[in-house]
């Protein structure tokens, strides 16, 4: 039996803020965007009380990473947090659950021991990612980007070359998939695209970028690690 587990990242809350701009250096055109978790399968939907925030510049369209925030940035962000109205935490199933009568059990304590085994795998991978090593490979939701434009998105896997200070360098499968249904083979001899120098520290919490975030060309979010 398969059991699609779906993240969803609601709004919440949006504030302008007058603070200078860590990209472009202007002022008054940063925005405050907050988003509630929400986990929906086939047999349940959770509202959780996890609550993230990004960054958004409207003046080069486009998303400021936390590492560049300052302390001021910092402040709006934790006040405006606090002011948040959250839907409450529930969990709640579909009503056609109720009319199975052999094993609604049964489903239940499946459906909540798969969401805390996602949960736990998350975590697990999480800890790998941050003990990352030379010749792990990652796949990665990847983005290009011209002068704040994005120029192309989709999946990829990266190969790490080389680990150094607080820089990891990367290197790009060949193939590139946009349309979500491309087997990848991974032997290494496949990864013959660029090599990118990122920011190991953003790496760890499952970012790639690179350390100059105003000027860099791409931007990813790792979701595996292969050993």
């Amino acid at each position: 039996m398969y059991y699609n587990v779906t993240d969803y990242y609601d709004p919440v809350g949006a504030k302008q803020i007058p603070s200078k701009c860590p990209g472009c250096g202007t002022s008054n055109c940063l925005e405050l965007l907050f988003y509630q978790k929400r986990i929906e399968t086939s047999f349940s939907k959770k509202v959780t009380t996890k609550v993230s925030g990004i960054l958004f510049c409207d003046n080069t369209q486009s998303e400021i990473a936390p590492v560049l925030w300052n302390d001021e940035i910092e402040q709006y962000y934790v006040l405006e947090k606090s002011k948040l109205n959250l839907q409450p935490k529930k969990l709640s199933f579909n009503k056609w659950l109720y009319c199975l009568i052999i094993l609604p059990l049964i489903l239940i304590a499946i459906t909540i021991g798969y969401n805390i085994y996602e949960e736990e795998s998350y975590i697990n991978e999480t800890k790998a990612i941050e003990q990352v090593h030379v010749g792990e490979k990652v796949m990665v939701l990847y983005t290009t980007t011209d002068s704040s434009n994005v120029t192309d998105n989709g999946t990829t896997w990266f190969l790490v070359k080389k680990i150094e200070a607080d820089s990891i360098w990367v290197q790009r499968h060949e193939v590139f998939d946009t349309e979500g249904d491309v087997h990848f083979d991974l032997a290494a001899s496949k990864f013959t695209r660029e090599t990118l120098k990122a920011s190991l520290t953003q790496f760890k919490t499952r970012g790639l970028f690179g350390h100059d975030y105003p000027s860099q060309k791409f931007s990813g979010y790792i979701t595996t690690l292969q050993k």
